[in-house]
């Protein structure tokens, strides 16, 4: 008997050991064919937007890797490759004031002569106000790549367009960016925006020009990296985009409410204002889930000013990767808030990367979307074996057809298998308390 039960045990304790849910390919709501070029050992793949829709877990875990035989093949689940946070630095560069009709011709002299070093230097006097609607921008000699350009205003109130282009002889220009800058004064402090973004800028010379009118420059500032940062910067993965997400005002006088539709690692926020000539200041809020307490992710100002030429909008919120699906968003009311409407919000992330070693027959296909599943993702290093292992690009393609048993199948394996466990555990303790009733019997023997 005593053999017995410990057989029983054993058993049982093996058996939920190995209780583990299924991993078949059929048991997913979701599939997608994975599109593979040539015969590599290893390829890599990034998480489009529809996979991480079908995602239910925030890590991706339920997500897995097969072959044409329906078997499941090792991978890897890599954080997304966002740009290298190096240092910027910041320095003074010189500008010119353009007449109008220099700065309105394309290649007409523009009043700035070219030095053996590179440098300008005015070649006619400084053009009054009234008559100067451009300038000239020399970003000085090349010590790694301008990111951005920073025009410091002595307005104390200004909103204008501004259109930029680029040239390496101040003959041949380039169009390279249009934008708008801003400085208004809000609640007793200054909400300017004075930076353009000018990412991978090869030329050294910029020419400005203000189609409403020039505003009174102060300064000129460029933001460069070091060229070893340009190169880490280069492997970045795209940033996408997810708009249209629904938006609902909340309970309270302004809180207003939406939800991801997946998985998405967000870094992102832009949320357009329903009414323009609208400044408030807001906090942004995001949770899993209802049963978990709101995170303060972000703050800042608001705001969409109707210009001469259209109307300008704050530029998005930066959060850290956020895989939260619950976002909220608390405007201060002191000053009226958003008026009337609901905001729009957009979420931007930088997708993760898959890669999987191409072990058996193709086709290969990724399902995604079981209840009962925690990730099985093993680490890059660990995956990549040999000397400098070859990995082929390859992407995710088509949604495949699911039929409603496998649907039914993702969704419910979990309360089958939740049943499985307790019956086993069950059986164990019943086991567990035998073998101790027989010790204790045996030591009122003895």
């Amino acid at each position: 008997m005593k053999r017995l039960f410990v057989a029983v045990a054993l058993c049982a304790l093996s058996s939920v050991a190995s209780a583990e849910p299924g991993q078949q390919a059929d048991q997913f709501a979701h599939r997608f064919a994975l599109d593979l070029n040539g015969n590599g050992a290893y390829y890599t793949v990034t998480v489009p937007q529809a996979v991480y829709a079908a995602s239910l877990r925030g890590d991706l875990g339920d997500l897995r890797v097969f072959n044409g035989s329906g078997e499941p093949v090792p991978y890897s689940l890599d954080a997304p490759r966002a740009a290298a946070q190096t240092p910027k630095r910041l320095r003074t560069v010189q500008w010119f004031p353009l007449p109008q009709a220099e700065s309105s011709a394309q290649n007409a002299p523009l009043g700035v002569s070219i030095a053996a070093d590179g440098s300008l230097h005015a070649t006619v006097a400084t053009p009054a106000p009234a008559t100067r609607d451009g300038d000239v921008v020399d970003t000085g000699p090349a010590d790694g790549q301008v990111s951005a350009l920073l025009i410091h205003l002595r307005n104390e109130s200004y909103q204008g367009r501004v259109s930029v282009e680029s040239s390496d002889d101040l003959r041949n220009w380039q169009a390279l960016t249009d934008t708008q800058l801003l400085k208004v004064s809000y609640g007793g402090s200054t909400l300017s925006q004075e930076r353009i973004e000018v990412e991978g800028l090869k030329a050294r010379y910029l020419r400005l020009r203000w189609p409403d009118g020039a505003p009174d420059i102060a300064s000129v500032e460029v933001e460069a990296q070091a060229a070893d940062a340009n190169a880490q910067d280069s492997t970045a993965t795209q940033r996408q985009w997810r708009a249209g997400v629904d938006m609902q005002a909340g309970k309270a006088p302004g809180e207003y409410l939406f939800e991801t539709d997946g998985a998405y690692p967000v870094d992102r926020l832009r949320l357009d204002l329903p009414q323009p000539n609208t400044v408030a200041r807001a906090t942004v809020y995001s949770r899993a889930n209802a049963q978990t307490p709101w995170r303060d992710v972000a703050d800042g100002v608001l705001y969409r000013l109707r210009g001469k030429t259209g109307d300008q909008g704050n530029p998005p919120f930066e959060v850290s990767a956020d895989t939260d699906r619950e976002w909220r968003i608390v405007v201060d009311m002191r000053n009226g808030g958003l008026g009337s409407g609901v905001p729009a919000a957009t979420v931007g992330w930088h997708p993760d990367d898959i890669t999987f070693v191409a072990r058996g027959a193709a086709p290969f296909t990724l399902g995604v979307g079981n209840v009962t599943l925690t990730s099985a993702a093993a680490s890059r290093d660990e995956l990549l074996i040999g000397a400098s292992p070859d990995v082929v690009a390859a992407r995710v393609g088509a949604a495949l057809p699911v039929s409603a048993q496998d649907v039914q199948a993702a969704a419910t394996t979990k309360d089958n298998d939740a049943v499985r466990r307790y019956v086993l555990w069950a059986a164990l303790l019943l086991a567990v308390g035998a073998l101790g009733t027989m010790a204790w019997r045996l030591a009122l023997k003895s």
